[in-house]
């Protein structure tokens, strides 16, 4: 998962449209918001909360602002997980949204 999103994903220019297969937004801003309290997670919060549908609104620029799993190296993901390594900090991640 950190090497298609860090390293594949991530390498595409930033305007790239994301077109995810499923509506994940609502689901996902959930747990955004217990991880980061960026300005960027409170403009995709406001964005979901008054759209029904998100597919094909976002990029991959935007999915590096707010997309915790795509921000492993940010010193506030790494504290909310207690782990420094991308990869770890990546399994933390799973394992916090999946209990959530």
């Amino acid at each position: 998962m950190h090497k298609a999103l860090n390293k594949v994903l991530s390498a595409l220019p930033n305007e790239t449209k994301v077109y995810p297969g499923h509506e994940y937004t609502k689901q996902n801003v959930k747990f955004l918001t217990t991880v980061l309290q960026t300005e960027p997670v409170k403009k995709l919060q406001a964005f979901a909360e008054n759209n029904q549908q998100t597919q094909g609104k976002f990029t991959i620029g935007d999915e590096k602002e707010y997309n915790v799993f795509m921000r492993v190296d940010d010193p506030t993901v790494q504290k909310a997980t207690g782990k420094t390594d991308p990869v770890d900090v990546m399994g933390k991640l799973r394992e916090m949204k999946n209990n959530m």
